[in-house]
């Protein structure tokens, strides 16, 4: 079965009423339906409840997604759209060429929002990128992920894009023999396969609102390479989608979610590890003041290093994040 056949056109005034078991809303905003046609072409494995899809202009979008956010509805937006987050804290992560995000639009706008929470920048390459700018970012304590880390270890990025409510994918970040006609096209950058995985990583997240695609020229790529790649990318992404389990760590308890406690010897706390047993996915425990805490996202390795009690660098980041002023 093709996609063809859950995909349902409506209009933006119907969508989120139209198929009310839909679980994802696709927002289209400029020409970008050759990357709906290329979509539509190709096969369903997991996802299997409707999907509808809506083409308007960019200050129509940032309704619709706040409408769809409303009503627990995936948006995917397909080009540019005004972000105009409605929850309070929320979590963000980039897949971009640089990591020059201080002085950029969308991103300066969400730098600057007081109730941004986490923030990451995934795939982002050296020499693209201010070293000023990668110093601010670590100084308040957002992740950085380079292209080459991420090549060396692709695992790095989902714990990244676990926390994230909104996700940000910049075409331009793909290498120019994989995405000739792109505004910014550079010998150096992700693969195809590369960001369809990060797209995996994005739709399984239990906590994703909003996905946004853009960095497409309809002018220069018109049903070619690029139009493939970026239905290829919302295809992972929709499959992670069906595939994800919604629950919030740790208010929901489950049988397959397990506690583990390290000791890390006699001058040392110990550290505290949530495994879930379906997904493999881990969290670690960062106290914060009077007695509090709060669980981030992470990989089995940060639990092997503290079980070599080595005190994993993610809980000193997120410790000194949530405990500084």
């Amino acid at each position: 079965m093709q996609l063809q056949s859950i995909i349902h056109y409506v209009h933006n005034k119907q969508l989120t009423t139209e198929y009310p078991e839909t679980k994802v809303a696709i927002i289209g905003t400029g020409a970008h339906k050759p990357i709906i046609d290329a979509l539509t072409q190709l096969y369903v494995h997991q996802h299997n409840t409707p999907i509808v899809y809506t083409e308007c202009a960019e200050n129509v979008a940032t309704d619709l997604v706040n409408q769809c956010i409303q009503k627990n509805i995936v948006a995917i937006v397909v080009g540019n759209a005004r972000f105009t987050p409605d929850e309070n804290p929320f979590s963000v992560s980039v897949v971009a060429p640089s990591a020059n995000v201080k002085t950029q639009e969308p991103y300066k706008t969400i730098l600057e929002n007081s109730h941004l929470d986490l923030f990451s920048v995934i795939g982002f390459q050296t020499y693209n990128t201010s070293s000023n700018d990668i110093t601010w970012l670590q100084e308040h304590y957002y992740e950085t992920l380079r292209l080459g880390a991420f090549r060396e270890n692709f695992a790095l990025a989902e714990p990244l894009l676990r926390e994230s409510n909104h996700v940000f994918f910049d075409l331009n970040a793909l290498r120019a023999c994989d995405a000739p006609e792109i505004r910014q096209p550079s010998p150096n950058g992700l693969y195809a396969e590369e960001m369809c995985q990060l797209a995996t990583f994005a739709g399984r997240a239990p906590k994703l609102n909003t996905f946004r695609l853009f960095g497409y020229i309809p002018t220069l790529s018109p049903h070619t390479l690029v139009a493939q790649i970026a239905a290829q990318v919302l295809w992972h992404l929709l499959e992670g989608i069906a595939v994800r389990h919604q629950f919030n760590i740790p208010n929901t308890i489950n049988t397959h979610i397990k506690k583990i406690i390290v000791d890390m010897g006699e001058n040392g706390q110990a550290l505290e590890f949530l495994n879930d047993t379906l997904t493999q996915h881990w969290w670690l425990q960062i106290p914060i003041t009077n007695g509090e805490y709060r669980y981030v996202a992470c990989l089995r390795e940060d639990y092997e290093c503290a079980c070599n009690r080595e005190v994993p660098a993610r809980w000193l980041q997120y410790f000194q994040k949530f405990n500084t002023k």
